[in-house]
């Protein structure tokens, strides 16, 4: 049997890394922060909402244009659903191993004790550089043309602004309110799904007007498909940029009620009802319009579309389903985010600590955490040009994303060593984790491969890696100048061992 254990933890302040069944319920709990409060219904809509926003509105657009082909670009979806299901079985394994809030910090301090908080500061970086509030500008632009406002730039920045401000005002209020907005807001996206999909049958029964041949794209599905593999590596980032958030349970898993098996059925339903859902979509869109059509559409294929029941009033309503999907997907996003802000604040590892590890008195995070968490993408939102910046700052968010999925799944391979298998309450088969991670090694490295020297952007392909490498070098240079600032004597704070917390027995056969 070997012991896992952060040096200087005595045998009374040792506790098993994973959770014992009578600390998976604490009804008797009358902490606000820490009662668990989300059911199997709360929790699966907040998968669901975080996942569904602008992207399936313009990326099927994109994707075809480059692969070339409906049978490439559906090829595409069906490798992201189960590259995103991989992923959701590996989250499920740690989760249920570890049901805490935190997600993936709590991940990387259990997998990487060493050195101390490095990884959390890592991972704390990324939080910051995610920009979670660039998707006001979707908001912003799109809620403009449905009320049919016309505005300079000046004014869309400061309605995308505006929309931010509006998120934290939402998450500000009774946490059980929170939630309601979530639920709501995923009910009415799945209503305007359901719309799409009803008026796409509509067509193909005879029961709308037909504008194309409905058959032409699916007679020769392959024909035209790209060759290059960067065109593929691009779609696929695309298609796995639309299913973010699929993870988002797993920061919230405190507040989860029976969370193994509440993670485990609202995963499933979550991540195949959208897997589902953008698949036929994406089916939809192929059966009502040409390919030179859907290559020149981009959202205005939803328009196209829904124009054969709102006629030209088509446009407007496809932009208030893109705001509203938008909007609904800020609030799950901000939800989680600000609650994995406030654990990492509760350990010092962010600025201003004090103010952002409290909580309100429903138990939401402080509006502060709100603020520290869209401050980024305010000053992005004020100060940069309109265009390639902001498709830019996106593409270093996910190449930073691949690199925090690289870790997890050996942050995985390291705590299965010493745990004993018989403790796990659910394992992934082998072949998931592998499968998973080579999926990031080989995203992580084509990017790095354009055949013709350009990205998806008219700055240069190679910039948005380099600018993730100096994002994690910048986190580098943040832990060892807090650690020497917060110092005692000549061995620095975060390295001295009667600061060193225990992550707890680990046994291994």
């Amino acid at each position: 049997m070997r012991s896992r254990r952060a040096s200087g933890a005595s045998a009374s302040e040792r506790q098993p890394l994973w959770a014992r069944p009578d600390e998976l319920e604490d009804n008797d709990n009358k902490d606000p922060n820490n009662k668990r409060h989300l059911g199997l219904f709360s929790t699966a809509l907040l998968l669901t909402n975080r996942m569904i926003g602008a992207a399936i509105f313009s990326v099927p657009s994109s994707i075809f244009l480059s692969v070339g082909s409906v049978g490439a670009a559906l090829s595409i979806w069906v490798v992201g659903i189960i590259l995103t299901f991989c992923g959701f079985y590996i989250y499920l394994e740690l989760g249920c191993l570890m049901p805490r809030t935190g997600g993936e910090k709590v991940y990387f301090d259990t997998a990487y004790p060493r050195p101390y908080r490095l990884a959390s500061t890592l991972y704390a970086f990324y939080v910051l550089f995610g920009f979670p509030g660039l998707a006001s500008i979707v908001v912003a632009d799109n809620a403009l043309l449905a009320f049919n406002i016309a505005t300079n730039e000046a004014g869309q920045r400061l309605t995308a602004v505006g929309v931010m401000a509006l998120v934290t005002a939402c998450l500000s209020i009774s946490r059980e309110w929170s939630v309601r907005i979530v639920n709501s807001l995923t009910l009415l996206k799945l209503a305007t799904f359901l719309l799409i999909l009803a008026t796409a049958f509509a067509i193909v029964v005879g029961v709308l007007p037909r504008n194309v041949d409905t058959g032409v794209d699916f007679r020769q599905p392959f024909a035209g498909s790209s060759t290059t593999v960067y065109d593929y590596t691009v779609s696929l980032f695309k298609v796995l940029e639309s299913f973010l958030g699929w993870n988002s349970a797993s920061m919230v898993l405190g507040e989860v009620k029976n969370p193994r098996k509440t993670l485990k059925v609202a995963g499933l339903l979550g991540v195949g009802a959208v897997g589902i859902l953008y698949l036929l979509i994406n089916v939809s869109y192929f059966i009502v319009a040409t390919p030179d059509d859907i290559s020149r559409a981009g959202v205005q294929l939803v328009a196209r579309l829904l124009g054969n029941i709102f006629g030209s009033a088509a446009s407007r309503v496809t932009a208030a389903m893109v705001a509203l999907s938008t909007f609904g997907s800020m609030i799950s996003t901000a939800f989680a985010v600000t609650r994995v802000i406030r654990e990492l604040a509760v350990e010092g590892i962010v600025p201003a600590a004090d103010i952002l590890s409290k909580s309100s008195k429903s138990g939401n995070p402080a509006t502060a955490t709100s603020v520290f968490m869209f401050a980024p993408s305010v000053v992005a939102v004020l100060l940069l040009p309109f265009g390639d910046a902001y498709a830019f700052l996106l593409d270093v968010n996910q190449y930073l994303l691949v690199m925090v999925y690289g870790a997890v799944v050996v942050g995985l391979f390291i705590i299965r060593q010493y745990v004993p298998a018989a403790d796990y309450p659910f394992r992934v088969w082998t072949w998931v984790p592998y499968l998973f991670l080579a999926c990031q090694v080989f995203l992580l490295l084509s990017p790095l491969a354009s055949s013709n020297g350009a990205g998806d952007t008219s700055l240069p392909f190679w910039l948005a890696p380099a600018v993730s490498f100096f994002v994690i070098g910048l986190g580098i240079l943040y832990w060892r100048l807090k650690s020497f600032v917060a110092s005692s004597g000549d061995e620095p704070f975060w390295t001295r061992r009667d600061n060193v917390e225990s992550y707890g027995s680990v046994a291994a056969s």
